[in-house]
């Protein structure tokens, strides 16, 4: 079932560009979150999304 392997590997699926424009408070706050925990910014936004997402059972 696709949807369970997407849950299960994020890392095997493949990557598509979108595009939208988030506050700039946001994006230092996105940053320096991602420096302190060694994470790039597109992994941190994708699982943002993704538990934004699974939490309202999207």
């Amino acid at each position: 079932m696709p949807d369970e392997q997407e849950k299960s590997d994020p890392q095997a699926e493949d990557k598509v560009l979108i595009s939208g424009r988030v506050r700039t408070s946001v994006r230092k706050r996105m940053k320096l979150y991602a420096a302190r925990h060694d994470v790039n910014l597109q992994d941190l936004l994708d699982a943002a999304l993704d538990e934004y997402l699974t939490n309202r059972n999207a």
